[in-house]
């Protein structure tokens, strides 16, 4: 009998960009497989559906989903009373796949969180983790080195910390045949919402000292205010590029493709991140990247990216000169290429094929 995997598809339906694309694309690509088992997904939970239709890419599949509006707190009192968490409410499933650690409730099937980023060490959300990791039998990871992580700061055995390839090609895929020609002046982009992990005043910083140096450029922040929203505000209104600067606090999903493909860099900074999505996202599509040097960075960027220490917002220099070379190196046809090269080896069919494989080897072992 072919085993049911359920999987906690609420944020796909809800959430754009983050751990909705990943299920979206996740579940788009393994209904493509042949040998795919059963599919549930669980759909339940406030939030509106922005995502639902076409964007899922469902249309024909054999899915079974469980869909309702019923307010998550419901859910975990169901499941405090009478035992009947996810799995049951999908009417029995052998694993369930989740995409956070908290939520919903699964009563026995085994389970399996991806996770693309860690809490700082210490933190009180760190303490959550760890408390929630106690139930849940296997961890997915998209870089060897938060595969060693996960093992070093939780506890768990490495034999249950399971590295997959993240996908990256769904804009280039959305945008298909369509022709994006980059951007005059040279435009800077910074996807992601404003927090201050992500070092927004340090992108403006360089901003500032690129046209100062003659450089005619222009920058656009894509995403939502984050803790780092005030301190920018107030620093564009004081910055003498502020004329420059454009944010996009509500994005729009089918606009990513070409505001990304017309992008003359993408600037990406972070304090720690365990996947090399957004930069892939970009190379998919030739844009060159500037990016903090990360180990998941260096792990899938083969290279191609120009990666940096930490920034430092009062000393933009380096950072500076990192994106001119960046901006210099946009029409490298031959670089372009090799860019696009190396995000071709991260499709979401091998994200979908490694998952499908993760699944049946942790089936095969059991609790």
């Amino acid at each position: 009998m072919s085993p049911r995997i359920g999987l906690d598809y609420l944020p796909a339906v809800c959430h754009a960009p983050g751990i909705g694309r990943y299920g979206r694309e996740l579940v788009r690509a393994l209904v493509q497989l042949p040998d795919v088992p059963e599919l549930r997904l669980f759909e339940v939970g406030g939030g509106e559906r922005a995502m639902e239709g076409a964007p899922l890419g469902l249309a024909g599949a054999s899915v079974f989903r469980r869909s309702s509006r019923a307010p998550r707190r419901a859910v975990e009192w169901l499941h405090r009373v009478t035992g009947l968490g996810a799995d049951r409410l999908l009417g029995g499933v052998d694993l369930f796949h989740r995409m956070h650690a908290g939520y919903p409730p699964v009563s026995a099937a085994l389970q399996l969180l991806p996770l693309a980023e860690l809490p700082p060490a210490g933190s009180r959300a760190d303490a959550a983790l760890a408390g929630a990791l106690d139930g849940i039998d296997d961890v997915l990871v998209f870089c060897e080195h938060y595969r060693e992580q996960v093992a070093r700061r939780y506890g768990m055995s490495g034999e249950r910390v399971h590295t997959v390839a993240v996908g990256c090609d769904h804009w280039r895929r959305d945008l298909a045949d369509a022709t994006v020609a980059p951007a005059t002046p040279a435009r800077l982009l910074v996807l992601g919402a404003v927090r201050s992990e992500r070092h927004p005043l340090a992108v403006l910083r360089a901003l500032e000292a690129l046209r100062a140096g003659g450089v005619e450029a222009e920058l656009v922040f894509i995403g939502r205010p984050g803790d780092a929203a005030g301190d920018l505000r107030r620093a564009l209104r004081a910055s003498p590029a502020g004329d420059v600067v454009r944010w996009i606090e509500s994005p729009v999903e089918r606009d990513m493709p070409a505001l990304l493909a017309s992008a003359t860099v993408l600037v990406h900074l972070a304090d720690d991140e365990g996947t090399a999505v957004t930069p892939l996202e970009a190379f998919s599509l030739g844009v060159p990247v500037v990016a903090t040097r990360l180990p998941a960075f260096e792990e899938a960027l083969g290279g191609g990216a120009e990666l940096l220490p930490a920034p430092d917002t009062h000393a933009p220099a380096a950072l500076a000169e990192a994106i001119a070379r960046a901006i210099r190196g946009r029409s490298d046809g031959p670089a372009a290429a090799h860019r696009r090269a190396l995000a071709e080896a991260y499709p979401w069919d091998r994200n979908a094929r490694e998952t499908l494989g993760l699944w049946r080897r942790i089936l095969a072992r059991g609790r």
